[in-house]
């Protein structure tokens, strides 16, 4: 029992989200800037392996929105992944893909730098940690690949069931 038990610790500690000093991204909501027009957004990265994020501008965050036909209940869309100080945000569904590296030994000093790659555009940002959500918006960032509407037509109907990316715990 008492090899178990070690093994299991050992696995633990070895796992992608156990970081050398300590700091997991496993629950984190961060602002971040991109250095190619100063706009800002916001992403989160979700214990179990899922991504939530959202444009933000006055204050107020409109969410980046996933085909919910394609997560079970309680999942959230998207993969990040942490090996040491370097990780990935993927969010499939808007086509965004950011990779980076943590720096700062705490939360309150912590920060993100990297690239994000959305629609082909690649562009450096910095990120800091948040504590709190910021308010949310009326808005959603619907992504412009037809995959959720057809732009071309006028009603502008989703063709599949959405869901919302960015929620306040225990919501969805």
């Amino acid at each position: 029992m008492r090899t178990f038990l070690l093994a299991t610790i050992g696995i633990i500690l070895a796992s992608p989200t156990a970081t050398a000093d300590g700091l997991t991204l496993a629950g984190s909501l961060w602002e971040c800037t991109r250095a190619s027009d100063r706009s800002q957004f916001v992403i989160t990265f979700y214990p179990g392996g899922g991504v939530g994020g959202g444009e933000f501008e006055n204050d107020e965050v409109s969410p980046y929105i996933f085909d919910a036909s394609r997560t079970r209940l309680g999942e959230w869309p998207g993969k990040w992944e942490q090996t040491g100080q370097r990780f990935t945000w993927a969010f499939p569904d808007q086509g965004i893909r950011i990779e980076g590296s943590l720096s700062g030994l705490a939360q309150a000093t912590a920060r993100l730098t990297g690239t994000e790659t959305a629609s082909g555009e690649r562009s450096t940002i910095t990120c800091t940690a948040l504590s709190k959500l910021p308010k949310i918006g009326e808005g959603l960032v619907i992504p412009k690949n037809n995959h959720f509407i057809d732009l071309d037509q006028e009603d502008g109907e989703l063709k599949v069931p959405a869901g919302i990316s960015l929620q306040e715990p225990g919501r969805r």
